[in-house]
């Protein structure tokens, strides 16, 4: 499961914008505003190592620990 509040975090902590998220990886905005409010659990993974890229952190880093 992604943490959307850890991507929000990381994307705020680096200055993008959800729009400048979305320019970098291709991703739409309104996709990447969804995981970031947890309405999406599950993205595919060439998703999550997208984020994972542009925000400069591991695929691990951005997995939920339950």
């Amino acid at each position: 499961m992604l943490n959307g509040l850890k991507v929000r975090e990381l994307r705020n902590d680096k200055g993008y914008t959800a729009l400048d998220v979305a320019n970098l990886t291709k991703i739409s905005k309104s996709y990447i505003e969804e995981l970031e409010r947890g309405s999406k659990h599950n993205p595919a993974f060439n998703k999550v190592v997208l984020l994972a890229d542009v925000l400069g952190v591991k695929v691990d880093d951005l997995i939920l620990r339950i």
